[in-house]
């Protein structure tokens, strides 16, 4: 149940950003709670009010993190054809998981880049891989193994390039991104680098 009173609100994100702060400064394990409540402007009976330790926290924080991914990202453009894959409303869809994703970079990018028991990225990856396949029509026997083969390759390709972007945002553009998906999807990753490479037109595609 999330909180209402804007007193809890407030304070929880301060905790969580107190969080984000302390681990781009030293490795998980060397976090304390006197740190965290310091960062957060809290004292520790604050702390204790709404989580048991340190784990606690961060435990309930990857699942909100993820939980928020989860109810954004938007795969409904699977289902285009090369035909229809330019179409408004499924580049709307992919426009709007990336406005999200960009939204959390700063957060998302350290849940990637630091140690941590959990894969934030590989967890990010079967949230999509999971979002397709329940687009996707199930035999009685399950999902059909192509289809959660072709589920996989396509939630690595959209992370992976999500996270590339980030990487080269000064020269990347979203819109940048939401034509090299489309273009993968109309004609596939291998002639789309091939025109990345060389340019639209070249020889030997």
């Amino acid at each position: 149940m999330q909180p209402t009173d804007l007193r809890v609100v407030k304070t929880l994100k301060q905790i969580d950003q107190a969080l984000l702060t302390c681990l781009a400064e030293a490795p998980f394990e060397k976090v304390t709670v006197e740190q965290l409540c310091r960062a957060a402007l809290i004292n520790r009976s604050t702390f204790y009010k709404y989580y048991t330790s340190k784990y606690d926290l961060m435990e309930q924080y990857l699942q909100r993190a993820l939980d928020g991914f989860r109810r954004q990202v938007d795969v409904a453009f699977v289902n285009a054809t090369p035909e229809t894959i330019h179409n408004l409303l499924y580049q709307k869809n992919f426009e709007n998981t990336l406005k999200f994703l960009h939204r959390h970079k700063a957060e998302y990018t350290l849940l990637w880049s630091i140690p941590l028991e959990e894969n934030v990225f590989g967890r990010m990856v079967d949230l999509v891989h999971d979002a397709i396949l329940e687009t996707l029509p199930a035999g009685r026997e399950g999902p059909d193994p192509y289809a959660d083969l072709y589920a996989r390759l396509f939630a690595s390709d959209m992370m992976t390039l999500v996270r590339w972007w980030f990487r080269y945002e000064d020269r990347i553009t979203a819109r940048d991104v939401q034509d090299i998906m489309c273009k993968n999807m109309k004609q596939g990753m291998f002639r789309t680098f091939r025109e990345r490479m060389r340019g639209p037109g070249a020889p030997g595609l």
